[in-house]
């Protein structure tokens, strides 16, 4: 009889989890990056399926943090979703992701967030697009022509100005909902690589208000990330770009759905790709309407609300939403002794995909009941609306 055990990964199975990865996303790692993959990867934060004692598939869960609604809310990041090709189609990777959601549950995880390989796939699991990106490609030149008085400030060891960094990156994270937080070896293993350039723009008085890293090979600027905290800054570094235009002939650029550049830019005739970016998902959502920083009113907000979640059960039912005036919300299952109180109050039903992208993305509960995924009462749909907060949704991180 064959068995099958999912369980953690230990730490004598780490090179195994790496071989797996190595084959299902097609890369390969020179001895110096294998040996800093070993020292990075997290054994517990690995869920394996083994057949008879063999990796066959897995699943991380990378604790993580981000902002939501000004404030830092643990996530459960998941990636590296891999199987050996004779172990697919046999359902694996369903029993691993059902599992991960049960932990995440169990250990305070309110939302998960992930980049997909298979919109349709996740979406099965309860998983909804959260944010979408869009690339810009255009020649350096239609960057330039803002009056500025800063300067650009190559830095040349980043590792030594990272408080400065993480700073100017967190203030500009701050503003949006999904960035996450990140620590020094994030930094040092995703972001500040050896073959990219960072400088930061400093203003006339010398105070440092944005910073750009990106790399420049074959007359292509790509920007990996750029983050400003005023409009100077931003032009200032556009400007920057236009600067390089006698050694690139495009620059890419990654940006959020919501920015405003290609509108801001003298002539906006270029390539723009809209592409979905990140998926997120309501793990636990009594755990997230306590947590959950709603939009302050005159009054309390109470609606009723009936979700569907056939993979995580505890979301599945009919539960009262209570929001206060400050913006503290509460949601408990409606039982038949109280359900006569609940009678008046205004009802949603509604998949935990569409209640996912209201909470944790830019789409907004009124559009979702004229697109039908939420039904009942059209108040509802306007009431819940008017208590979250219009935050901009940008994620530049890929995990």
């Amino acid at each position: 009889m064959i068995e099958t055990v999912i369980r953690r990964l230990a730490a004598d199975e780490v090179d195994e989890s790496i071989k797996l990865s190595s084959f299902a996303f097609q890369f390969s790692l020179t001895p110096e990056l294998l040996e800093r993959r070993r020292k990075s990867l997290k054994p517990e934060n690995v869920w394996g399926c083994f057949i008879d004692g063999k990796l066959a598939a897995k699943v991380g869960v990378h604790p993580m943090q981000i902002w939501l609604n000004g404030r830092l809310a643990p996530m459960g990041g998941i990636a590296g979703v891999a199987s050996w090709p004779e172990y697919r189609r046999q359902g694996l990777i369903r029993q691993l992701l059902l599992r991960a959601l049960r932990a995440m549950r169990e250990e305070g995880f309110a939302i998960s967030f992930l980049h997909p390989f298979s919109i349709p796939f996740y979406r099965k699991f309860g998983w909804e697009v959260v944010s979408n990106a869009v690339l810009l490609e255009l020649p350096p030149a239609k960057c330039g022509g803002f009056a500025t008085r800063g300067n650009m400030r190559r830095i040349e060891r980043p590792l030594e100005e990272l408080d400065l960094l993480n700073r100017l990156r967190r203030s500009y994270a701050s503003r949006f909902n999904g960035m996450n937080e990140r620590d020094g070896s994030w930094w040092e293993e995703r972001v500040l690589t050896d073959e990219r350039y960072c400088f930061v723009y400093e203003s006339a008085t010398g105070e440092p208000q944005g910073y750009i890293v990106f790399t420049l090979r074959d007359r292509l600027m790509n920007v990996a990330e750029w983050v400003y905290l005023s409009r100077e800054a931003r032009e200032g570094m556009l400007n920057f770009i236009a600067n390089h235009d006698s050694m690139a002939d495009k620059v890419q650029i990654k940006v959020s759905a919501g920015d405003r550049l290609p509108f801001l830019l003298g002539d906006p005739r270029f390539a723009q790709t809209r592409m979905p970016h990140v998926m997120g998902r309501i793990v636990d959502v009594r755990l997230l309407a306590g947590e959950f920083a709603f939009r302050p009113a005159g009054g309390p907000t109470r609606l009723k609300l009936r979700i569907f979640d056939e993979s995580a059960p505890w979301n599945e039912g009919e539960f009262l939403l209570e929001i206060d005036a400050d913006g503290r919300g509460r949601m408990e299952p409606i039982s038949e002794a109280d359900g006569a109180g609940a009678a008046d109050v205004p009802f949603l039903e509604c998949h935990i995909r569409a209640l996912s992208a209201a909470l944790l993305g830019d789409v907004r509960p009124v559009q979702l009941y004229e697109d039908g995924l939420f039904a009942g009462d059209a108040s509802a749909a306007e009431a819940l609306e008017a208590r979250i907060p219009a935050m901009p949704v940008n994620l530049i991180d890929f995990f």
